[in-house]
């Protein structure tokens, strides 16, 4: 997908305020291309904010290891919070182009250690879009 202007903007910001760490910079720049594009970003919005909560939670969940205090309740709130992300994912891709479509469902939305892991790669990244956000 080409990005706009603005977009390509954005990502160098989000680039900048990262310092270089976004992994999924394609995908993140094209959920933005298609909030913008659709009239969701408050999709967008909450995409993002569900998003970080995953990833603190993520990094939570692996400092305290499965025996840790709370780790069932951090457990169960991320599983819940992983299938929201997905579900806002989802929601920004209708009306996209099918190839984009495929390409979300298979790396990221699938079931498998390999999506999951780029999700949550993409969950870090657009933990740095919410940031900014809330910069803003």
């Amino acid at each position: 997908m080409q990005f706009s202007a603005s977009t390509s903007e954005l990502l160098g910001a989000l680039d900048a305020l990262s310092r270089g760490k976004l992994t999924r910079r394609r995908e993140l720049g094209t959920l933005i291309e298609l909030a913008a594009g659709a009239d969701r970003m408050p999709v967008l919005d909450d995409l993002s904010f569900l998003a970080k909560f995953v990833s603190k939670t993520y990094g939570i969940m692996t400092r305290i290891g499965q025996n840790g205090h709370g780790y069932d309740k951090l457990q169960r709130e991320f599983a819940v919070n992983l299938r929201n992300v997905s579900d806002r994912i989802s929601t920004l891709l209708e009306g996209g182009p099918d190839d984009i479509r495929a390409s979300f469902e298979a790396e990221l939305l699938a079931t498998t250690p390999e999506a999951l892991q780029n999700l949550l790669a993409l969950c870090y990244d657009l933990s740095w879009y919410k940031n900014w956000r809330l910069d803003q």
